[in-house]
């Protein structure tokens, strides 16, 4: 069965066909919308977050995962609480972001000066104010858009780094928590889990490392079990622990010994990973550029198709007919184009409600923050360090912003798709069968399934991540400045259309909660006497002047989402209204055509149409297989392991195994 990386190559490789055909056509518009629908389709990152408490193991996981042995060097000792990320890039290349909050920079490292901002030793308390590290690497692991991004320690976290720790989790795809086999879940990992995963992220696989170092790993697993069954009220069966060993994989790596492989459990974990982020947004990815392969090809094909069908001897009343719909279905299209068309005031009335609910969802989740904050102000550790409860404020106030971004996102989806029924526009160019989709039990991101058929069910799917901003894109612009353009930039991904606005409006925010938190470490830093009293007079106009900025922030979203959607819908108008030209041009001309005209051309046609014809029957083939990858049933396959490759730079590192 098939796994996301398996099928993207597939879906790239219909791109180029497609494209020589338009190019034949000489169709320069839909060569260029197909270049842009595979780019976006190649840059797209799928973001893996690994969090734990330190030395469980997390570096040496990532190794193993990579099929790198000392990528993640594990033999020093603690690092500082640094994020650190991996990413393909052709050629390596390390960057180091550090500096205040608000006011960082992006400075491009070589690998042999990671330990002078990572490490204790060389980096102590955190001299430098070092925030993340960035590297991209040539790993063949990656190069299907997989970003892994290491956390800094559940127990240790850096008070300077929840911003970005925060900006991540919210946006993953994916979260590996990781503990080790020496010991069962501690009530801070479990309330890690509670408070800062549950909440932005259920797309969870719960690693256990070091099963080679016990010989009862058994019990730990069945502990961590029963804990998180309580934890996430679920039946125990329900709650997935793999158990692996990150040195016997590694030991494979050297030695090719199968026997070291099957021991490390490391395929159920790719397998896991694989299934899970193709079940979620690699299969919405995927089905995505099928659509807009599709709707390109179906425009490629219009016009040949009633050219070849007005040669195939049909009388003069049925020619006339389809020029008479053909020149209905402009008219129509034109119609859509003027300024009193019926769906601007959809969209007007259909964004006034979405405002409504999101300004309500807004106001239950400050009333939320302000609980938390009287929680946090009663834990007397956290009264002794102020600037964690700010930092921890900040975390919520940021997961609050990217819940109400995933809102807009669902809801402007649906929004749309209704404009588009409504409308007559073309929609779905795919031919699935309903019953695939039934088998796959696809469930809509707003958490919804609708079973009103495949029309419904496809269409709302795939709108979904056109109005969804890349994740690389929405982390870098919640981490605003310079910090953001790095992470931003070096992420990639293209973007388009709402999906880009709502990230970047939204996203905004918190580079101003960021200016917000520094004029309260500021000011805090002056309390003596650092009680609930005291601190409550500073946390309390904190909370105030963020949720301030914050509505302000939803306001220019919901307005800036407005014109975003208008103008990506007058551009489909436009779009279809130009093929239909296209259309009913061809079929005049047709007519018009001599008897050796007629006859040379449709020797051409002969040639041209079975290679388009094909070329959907691969789209829609390929489209079925991707409804359903990422099921119970294809997580279960075998894949094949992949082979060992060299360590990038070819020097061992040294920042620790946290």
């Amino acid at each position: 069965m098939a796994n996301y990386q398996q099928q993207k190559q597939k879906v790239l490789q219909l791109f180029k066909p497609a494209k020589t055909l338009a190019e034949g056509q000489k169709n320069i518009e839909i060569k260029q919308s197909l270049e842009e629908v595979e780019k976006r389709l190649i840059e797209e990152k799928l973001f893996v977050v690994v969090c734990g408490e330190f030395k469980q193991g997390k570096s040496s996981l990532m190794n193993a995962l990579l099929n790198e042995p000392e990528l993640f060097p594990v033999d020093v000792d603690i690092t500082t609480n640094l994020v650190s990320s991996i990413t393909y890039g052709e050629t390596e290349k390390i960057t180091v972001v550090l500096g205040e909050s608000g006011k960082e920079q992006s400075q491009e490292i070589q690998r042999a000066e990671i330990p002078n901002y990572v490490t204790e030793q060389h980096n102590k308390g955190n001299f430098h104010q070092a925030k993340m590290l960035i590297l991209q690497s040539p790993n063949p692991q990656l190069k299907e858009g997989l970003v892994l991004v290491d956390t800094p320690g559940v127990g240790s976290l850096n008070v300077e780094h929840t911003a970005v720790t925060y900006a991540f989790i919210p946006n993953a795809d994916a979260i590996i928590f990781v503990s080790d086999a020496l010991a069962p879940l501690s009530a801070k990992e479990l309330d890690f889990i509670t408070e800062r995963i549950v909440p932005y992220c259920q797309n969870l696989i719960f690693v256990v490392t070091k099963i080679d170092a016990v010989g009862n790993y058994e019990n730990i697993i069945a502990s961590n079990q029963e804990k998180l069954a309580q934890l996430l009220k679920r039946p125990d069966s329900e709650i997935s622990i793999i158990p692996v060993s990150s040195s016997l994989k590694l030991d494979y790596l050297k030695s090719q010994e199968t026997e070291d492989l099957e021991d490390s459990n490391f395929q159920q974990l790719e397998n896991e990973l694989w299934g899970l982020i193709s079940q979620q947004r690699g299969k919405i990815l995927l089905i995505k550029a099928l659509t807009e392969l599709g709707r390109a090809v179906n425009e490629i094909k219009a016009p040949i198709q009633v050219e070849w069908e007005t040669y195939q001897q049909q009388s003069k009343q049925e020619l006339e007919k389809s020029e008479r719909q053909l020149q209905a279905t402009k008219e129509r299209l034109a119609s859509l184009q003027e300024n009193n068309a019926d769906w601007l005031t959809q969209l007007s009335y259909g964004l006034q409600d979405i405002r409504k609910q999101s300004i309500h969802q807004f106001d239950i989740g400050f009333d939320k923050v302000h609980h938390k904050a009287n929680e946090y102000l009663d834990d007397n550790r956290l009264l002794k360090n102020p600037t964690e409860i700010a930092s921890l404020l900040e975390g919520d106030i940021n997961g609050l912003m990217s819940n109400l971004g995933k809102l807009l996102t669902q809801e402007t989806a649906e929004l749309y798709t209704n404009i588009e029924s409504a409308s007559k526009l073309n929609l779905n160019p795919l031919q699935i069968d309903d019953l695939e989709w039934e088998k796959a039990a696809i469930s809509l991101p707003n958490g919804k399934n609708k079973r009103t058929g495949l029309f419904e069910k496809s269409v709302v799917i795939v709108r979904n991540i056109g109005f969804t901003a890349t994740p690389g894109a929405m982390i870098g612009q919640f981490l605003g400045g310079i910090a953001g353009a790095a992470i931003g930039t070096l992420f990639g991904g293209v973007g388009a259309g709402p999906g880009m606005v709502i990230g970047q409006t939204l996203g905004g925010s918190l580079a101003g909660l960021a200016g917000a938190k520094l004029g309260f470490d500021q000011s805090v830093s002056q309390i003596k006497d650092k009680d609930r009293r005291e601190v409550s007079k500073f946390i309390l106009p904190y909370i105030k002047q963020s949720q301030m900025l914050c509505r302000k922030v939803l306001d220019d979203a919901i307005v800036d989402l407005e014109q975003s959607i208008r103008e990506e819908l007058r551009n489909q108008i436009k779009r279809e209204k130009n093929n239909c030209d296209r259309t009913l041009r061809s079929l005049q001309e047709a007519r018009q055509r001599s008897q050796a005209q007629v006859q040379q051309r449709t020797q051409e046609l002969q040639v041209i149409l079975p290679q388009i014809n094909q070329l959907q029957k691969n789209i829609q083939q390929l489209a079925q297989v991707t409804v359903t990858m990422g099921t119970v049933s294809d997580t279960k396959q075998k894949t094949e392991v992949a082979q060992p490759v060299t360590t990038v730079g070819g020097e061992k590192g040294s920042w620790a195994d946290d």
